[in-house]
């Protein structure tokens, strides 16, 4: 976030477990992501049915106006989306897998999409292409709705589908740094270096 080149947080229940919290964690993570600069920061509402969804992900824009509620791209989840959609919340639908569900979520009035590229690498599917139908059946239908893209496993990735129009992006700590490891600019960093060092008087 120091950098300021990223916009913002996400995070579900299975990051907040691998990260020892929890749900009742929320409000402090909120807090510590606007002191980073955070401009957006995602929260999944839980629950079964979209009324519980609907429930939890009003309490969770309550938080605050930068607050971009999550929901599960299940039936419960896409009726809550557009429930939440229509009053004005904004919304991701997330583990998002074939472009069907593109259908769906921009249907439901959903700010944005996140299909798991790397979960759908494992499962032996095209994930450039599926993620590539899905940005064309936004693009085609005209919906405002965004593919915020996730499970990426390398910057290749993000630089094959950024050539096709995809231009959010949430990435883990380390993939992140992949952004800014290429071994011929660090040279230069260092000849730059070097030769103000030997200028200076």
């Amino acid at each position: 976030m120091a950098t300021g080149l990223f916009a913002g947080v996400t995070t579900n229940p299975t990051i907040l477990r691998r990260a020892s919290r929890g749900v009742g964690d929320i409000a402090e993570i909120y807090r510590w992501a606007l002191d980073a600069g955070a401009r957006e920061v995602f929260f999944q509402a839980w629950g079964e049915d979209p009324e519980t969804l609907v429930k939890r992900g009003a309490e969770l824009r309550e938080l605050g106006e930068e607050v971009v509620v999550k929901l599960v791209a299940s039936r419960a989840g896409a009726a809550a989306c557009a429930a939440l959609a229509a009053d004005g919340v904004p919304t991701l639908l997330t583990a998002v897998y074939n472009p069907a569900q593109a259908v769906v979520a921009a249907a439901a009035g959903a700010t944005y999409i996140a299909p798991y590229l790397g979960k759908l690498q494992e499962a032996g599917r095209d994930a450039v292409g599926d993620v590539s139908a899905m940005q064309d059946v936004l693009r085609a239908t005209g919906s405002s709705t965004k593919i915020l893209l996730a499970s990426i496993r390398d910057v290749r990735s993000v630089v094959e589908l950024a050539r096709r129009g995809v231009d959010h992006f949430t990435l883990a700590p380390d993939v992140a740094e992949q952004l800014f490891a290429e071994e011929l600019t660090a040279r230069a960093v260092q000849m730059f270096e070097d030769a103000v060092r030997e200028t200076t008087p």
